[in-house]
């Protein structure tokens, strides 16, 4: 089956989710004064809607099975991160991934534990 006979995907509570973090960094950007604490409990909400939310957006845009709304929320999305790139950089927080990763392979007889403990 290819993408054309999947139904569209809701991203609806993805995107949402995701414009409540990057509205919460704003604020943080604009704070004089932000605690060690803050950052690192900020960090923790950005980099799990960064890495849970964010991939399935980027999957679901990569094979299509966004409708034309979808696709527009998920561009409009992406550019707002990008813009939002050098804030997080200068908090030490994690950067978005736009754009599929390739698959990694391990080299045959690896286990997929040795792969998890000791990448690369």
């Amino acid at each position: 089956m290819n993408a054309k006979q999947h139904p569209p995907v809701s991203i609806d509570e993805d995107v949402e989710l995701l414009r409540e973090q990057i509205e919460a960094l704003k604020q943080l950007g604009r704070q004089d004064d932000v605690s060690d604490g803050e950052i690192y409990d900020f960090s923790i909400r950005w980099g799990t809607a960064l890495a849970g939310r964010l991939p399935r957006l980027v999957h679901y845009s990569g094979q299509g099975l966004l409708d034309e709304t979808g696709q527009r929320e998920f561009e409009s999305l992406g550019r707002e991160l990008r813009e939002l790139s050098s804030l997080a950089a200068r908090l030490g927080l994690a950067e978005p991934v736009l754009s599929p990763e390739p698959e990694r392979t391990a080299p045959r007889g690896t286990s997929r534990w040795r792969r998890i403990l000791h990448p690369g």
